[in-house]
């Protein structure tokens, strides 16, 4: 009751404390940001302005910024920081969680810019925004630095957070699964995932691909179930099955015939006559013999082949009839119920 005679001033403080208390960063979330590298010609002021724009996107997030100059002054060799070793000193130098590293390039009056987020851990990066623009002023670059410091803040206080935790299964198992076009195993598999929109890609051998965006949530477990449908049957229908076995069988005859026949001589009076006639322990015999060997071979290839697509269609054709059978008789096996007048119907299998 005694702060209703509170002059103004007093309301506007207690105002003021609420609002410090709800932006203070969680003590143990630090990220350390090194100086702007610039490529190109760039005015300090410039410099100076894209620093101050970068450093005001990630002081929107819940954690504690070290600055660029506090970081020179942990370690002299932020600058020229460019590697993962680099990286991990100056994490350790500063007591950081993460460290922010940016850079743009200037080529006459195009920028581009990238803001890339690193583990303090490994110094590997973790998150990247990049941006440009095209005949463009320093005013313009300044709030695409705004805008990519925002964004990593974002992913910052979704890591701090905690990771959500992705569980996918497939039918069938063994599925190749990409997370933005990365590769991360096969199915089933769990592994924690960074919150926000991802492509998730589920393939097999046989089987259509998926591919779909999904969104994940930190700390939030999410449970997936993937069916993969099989391609579909490119072969022919039953009947042309029966076709290319019969004529498989018939071209199995003949090469076996042909592949006898080499060698055989002609037969004397049809296509051999007169001096082409020898006489061979009392007979009469042509000279020439058939040379069907080759022949033999190749129709005895073929009458393989299509000996083994007619039994492959024919027995895709049963388990396609089997399979629909079973549909059938599950559709069948479904209770149906009518009212009509003066009556109740209930048809089906049971």
């Amino acid at each position: 009751m005694w702060c209703v005679g509170l002059p103004q001033i007093e309301r506007g403080g207690v105002e003021l404390g609420v609002r410090e208390a709800s932006a203070a960063p969680a003590a143990e979330h630090r990220v350390a940001v090194l100086p702007l590298h610039v490529k190109g010609e760039m005015p300090d002021t410039d410099r100076d302005e894209l620093t101050k724009a970068l450093l005001s996107g990630l002081e929107r997030g819940k954690f504690e910024v070290v600055g660029p100059d506090e970081v020179t002054a942990a370690d002299a060799s932020a600058s020229g920081c460019t590697d993962a070793g680099c990286a991990k000193q100056i994490a350790t130098a500063t007591s950081a969680q993460y460290v922010v590293r940016s850079t743009v390039t200037i080529q006459d009056r195009d920028y581009t810019i990238v803001v890339e987020l690193l583990d303090g851990a490994t110094g590997e990066p973790v998150a990247q925004t990049e941006d440009g623009c095209e005949i463009c002023g320093v005013a313009d670059v300044s709030g695409m630095f705004s805008t990519g410091a925002a964004t990593l803040g974002t992913k910052i206080e979704a890591l701090a957070t905690g990771p959500g935790i992705f569980s996918l299964t497939s039918e069938p198992a063994g599925a190749l699964v990409t997370l933005d076009g990365e590769i991360i195993g096969a199915t089933p598999l769990e592994r924690p995932t960074v919150a926000g929109k991802h492509v998730l890609r589920v393939s097999a051998e046989g089987f259509i691909a998926i591919e779909r965006e999904v969104t994940f949530v930190e700390g939030v477990s999410e449970e997936l179930n993937i069916k993969l449908e099989p391609l579909p049957s490119k072969l022919p229908s039953r009947p042309w099955g029966w076709v290319s076995l019969g004529f498989g069988v018939a071209a199995l005859g003949g090469g076996v015939f042909l592949t006898w026949l080499h060698d055989q001589p002609y037969k004397v009076g049809e296509n051999c006559t007169g001096a082409d006639v020898i006489t061979i322990d009392g007979m009469e015999q042509c000279k020439f013999l058939h040379d069907t060997k080759w022949a033999g071979a190749g129709v005895l290839v073929a009458g393989a082949a299509l000996t083994t697509l007619g039994v492959v269609i024919l027995v895709n054709s049963a388990q396609k009839t089997k399979k629909d059978k079973g549909k059938k008789t599950a559709r069948l096996r479904r209770p149906r119920f009518g009212v009509g007048p003066g009556s109740v119907m209930i048809q089906g299998r049971f």
